[in-house]
């Protein structure tokens, strides 16, 4: 029987992974600080380990990782986020000869990961963004955001989903939080503000050769936080121009596996705008697999050296939500709570399937219950969660 190793399994994406690689007859073993985690109560867990923390001891985690792979002779490692992903990737030629490791290449990644070079990366392919501008040394920051005006978006150039993103409207509050978010998280860009519009994620899959070999775009209906947060309900769409906007970022960025491509259309004339890459997998994966788009096996495939022949097309309509805790939030805080669509509850009559709740695999979501219990007064563990 093979084995993989899938990390951060306290995320929704990394239970959507186990099942989908489960399900298929591959033995998954589920890594997490905590056995307080949804997915080490999945049917398709076959063992769970506990892990170091991978951001706070990194060297620390890295020998764990080569101990665990090693005891339980896993075939394949799936870093899920971007703390395993970090370590992953850093020492990738080393942890190669051990197992298969399905991520890119450690250049590409950095570009990926930042911001800065992101939104370049857009604006060289020919692909809308928003306006830019990066802070310089010495520089007067009223006259680096002339251009701009206000409000403006302030944005770490490593992060996820909304952490650290702050919008400002007058030059104090500019000085006031440029310094802030510098301190706690380093470089950083400025951008014009565009006012709340649809969301979209283009995902796909990048064979060694370059070839994309699964491509899925899903629109997002609702957050939590409302505005800025991370989707707790998506939607499966057909979306050409985003698709082809993707392809050109990356002919221009040599990749392999999983990426995500994140669009906001701007209100104000239509457009679609690229706000965002994320170099791993994304949160609401459950959806993509719903809708016949199986990236965790297809990528399974990949690591394995398997012949993958690409995905085309999917399901259109395919929603999926996340009841715990992210759409019973946005539910809580939406003013419009009762005239959502779909609603709150939704369920298969409706069309809707969630990322952790199911009747095939119904302890996941004792998992989550007992890991609230576990974290309900940690601010870190919270904002862990809610990131795309």
């Amino acid at each position: 029987m093979k084995t993989v190793l899938i990390t951060n399994g306290q995320l929704r994406k990394s239970l959507c992974a186990a099942r989908s690689l489960g399900e298929k007859g591959i033995r998954v073993i589920v890594s997490e600080e905590t056995r307080m985690n949804p997915t080490a109560f999945s049917r398709y867990c076959s063992a769970f380990v506990r892990s170091p923390n991978a951001k706070k001891e990194p060297e620390r985690y890295l020998e764990w990782l080569k101990r665990t792979t090693a005891d339980y002779q896993c075939d394949a490692v799936f870093p899920m986020d971007d703390d395993t992903m970090d370590i992953a990737v850093a020492h990738a030629d080393e942890l190669s000869s051990c197992f298969a490791l399905p991520v890119p290449g450690k250049e590409s990644y950095k570009k990926a990961r930042d911001k800065r070079f992101s939104v370049q990366l857009a604006e060289r392919s020919g692909v809308p963004c928003p306006r830019t501008v990066l802070p310089k040394e010495g520089a007067s920051l009223p006259e680096t955001v002339a251009a701009l005006g206000y409000p403006l978006v302030i944005k770490p150039a490593e992060s996820s989903g909304s952490r650290g993103i702050r919008i400002v409207c007058t030059p104090e509050e500019l000085q006031e939080n440029v310094k802030t978010i510098a301190e706690a998280y380093g470089h950083l860009l400025l951008q014009e503000y565009i006012p709340q519009g649809d969301r979209y994620d283009v995902c796909m899959l990048v064979g060694r050769d370059g070839e994309v070999k699964a491509s899925f775009v899903q629109k997002e209906l609702r957050h939590f936080p409302l505005k800025t947060g991370p989707s707790t309900v998506q939607q499966s769409v057909t979306y050409p121009e985003l698709e082809a906007y993707a392809l050109r970022m990356l002919a221009a960025l040599p990749w392999f596996g999983i990426i995500e491509f994140e669009f906001m259309v701007d209100p104000r004339d239509g457009v679609p705008k690229f706000m965002e890459i994320n170099p791993r997998f994304w949160c609401s994966l459950h959806t993509a697999v719903a809708a016949g788009v199986d990236f965790p096996f297809l990528l399974w495939e990949l690591a394995c050296g398997n012949k993958v022949t690409p995905v085309r097309s999917y399901l259109e309509g395919v929603t999926g939500s996340w009841i715990l805790p992210g759409d019973t939030l946005h539910f809580l805080f939406n003013k419009n709570r009762f005239r959502m669509d779909p609603p709150f509850l939704a369920g298969k009559r409706h069309g809707v399937s969630d990322d952790i709740l199911s009747r095939r695999d119904p302890l996941p979501a004792l998992g989550f219950v007992l890991a609230c219990f576990r974290y309900l007064f940690s601010a870190e563990a919270w904002q862990f969660m809610f990131r795309r």
